[in-house]
């Protein structure tokens, strides 16, 4: 049997952006690690462990209201490691591959030095330039594509850029969810050419983009196995700034509807969708295995709509992929939710939060899968900052 060790890392991109192996998250991060630990429970393979700070009773609860969770096991400090067989995180990197040999996980289990330089080349945003011209090599597709963002490393024709380009945003080619981001209105102030610079000097370069007139937040979703790349799906979300907000909770079809009716004609889907998979069979496959997702946007032009095929490509899990495996494996067929990353920086604000939930909008259930109601998937406690929430109506 496989039994994989997944953990939640969430400071992946933090980790990869400073390199090194010894890195040390700031708090903030190590919280949501900490809160949103038992997260990999809703997505674990059968027979895996998940390595998880939670109540137990929290997870015989959990397990008596979904026998799909009986046979994933909790893996604690001082577990016999020999059982592993393999290594799920949310992202690899230096920083986790050093905090598993320090826990005595096989080396032979782990990526190598090598191998964890390549997917950090490949976690670089200039991948998404690379990939939206591929996408636009072989038609003319100027009327429903943007042009590929640019790669600057002068802080002089940053200034330019968005002078000629406002409102523009400007990108660390390595940075965390929503950060790293500077949105620029005119041109840049003072303090946000003493940013850019600070980017440029650490990480060599800065992307810079329009900002777009944004009219749907989605993404394709991919797994690549066995040096195959296969498309599994996609994630309508919602961000704010950059930032996750929240996905839609509902099946393929029913999802990839609202792009449609949002104005981007099914052929052109298709045509990007397949365009992606070779992308990433050409440029990915050879170094990373697992699942990854490619956000994209349906955005307005003088009074057009059209697709961008490529914000950005995530070489790790992502909240979409959570999301779509949560609904097929939790929830009735047909019905339509919403799945949340919420934070509180108070005390008892998620706790009290909870209970009000609860008794307003309580739980159904039906032959282990959620018919309606609002259910957190980790356990909540007067400490507890974050929280991962399902609302189904």
């Amino acid at each position: 049997m496989n039994r994989s060790l997944y953990i939640f890392n969430p400071e992946h991109d933090l980790a990869l952006a400073n390199g090194d192996p010894n890195f040390n998250a700031p708090l903030q991060a190590r919280k949501m690690a900490s809160d949103l630990s038992a997260l990999p429970l809703w997505f674990a393979a059968s027979g895996s462990f998940v390595a998880a700070d939670t109540d137990v009773q929290w997870l015989e609860n959990m397990q008596m209201l979904f026998p799909q969770l009986k046979n994933i096991t909790i893996f604690s400090p001082g577990d016999n490691t020999c059982d592993i067989s393999g290594i799920e995180p949310w992202g690899c990197d230096a920083a986790v591959v050093n905090q598993l040999l320090l826990k005595n996980i096989s080396p032979n289990l782990l990526l190598s030095p090598d191998q964890l330089t390549k997917i950090r080349v490949l976690s670089h945003r200039n991948i998404s330039i690379r990939a939206v011209k591929f996408v636009t090599q072989y038609f003319d597709l100027s009327g429903s594509l943007p042009l590929p963002a640019l790669e600057l490393d002068d802080i002089f024709k940053v200034n330019l850029y968005v002078k000629q380009n406002h409102p523009a945003v400007i990108k660390s080619p390595w940075s965390g969810s929503g950060k790293g981001l500077i949105w620029a209105e005119s041109s840049l102030t003072k303090n946000y050419q003493h940013r850019v610079q600070n980017i440029i000097e650490k990480q060599g370069s800065v992307i810079v983009e329009p900002i777009y007139d944004k009219v749907l937040d989605f993404a394709m979703l991919f797994h690549c196995v066995d040096d195959i790349a296969q498309f599994s799906g996609y994630s309508l979300f919602e961000t704010e700034r950059g930032f996750y907000r929240s996905n839609r909770l509902m099946d393929d079809n029913q999802i990839l509807r609202q792009i449609t009716d949002s104005g981007i004609k099914q052929e052109l889907l298709q045509y990007v969708r397949e365009k992606i998979r070779q992308f990433i069979q050409n440029e990915i496959v050879a170094f990373y295995s697992g699942v990854l997702g490619v956000d994209m946007l349906v955005y307005r032009d003088n009074g057009n709509v059209k697709l961008h095929p490529c914000i950005e490509i995530n070489l790790r899990n992502t909240m979409g992929n959570v999301a779509q495996l949560f609904y097929k494996k939790f929830m009735l067929p047909g019905k339509i939710g919403k799945f949340y990353i919420d934070y509180s920086s108070r005390a008892e604000e998620l706790w009290l939060d909870h209970q009000h939930r609860n008794l307003t909008f309580p739980l159904q259930v039906e032959a282990g899968r959620i018919r309606s109601g609002y259910f957190s998937l980790n356990n909540i406690t007067p400490e507890t900052r974050y929280r991962a929430r399902v609302e189904v109506e």
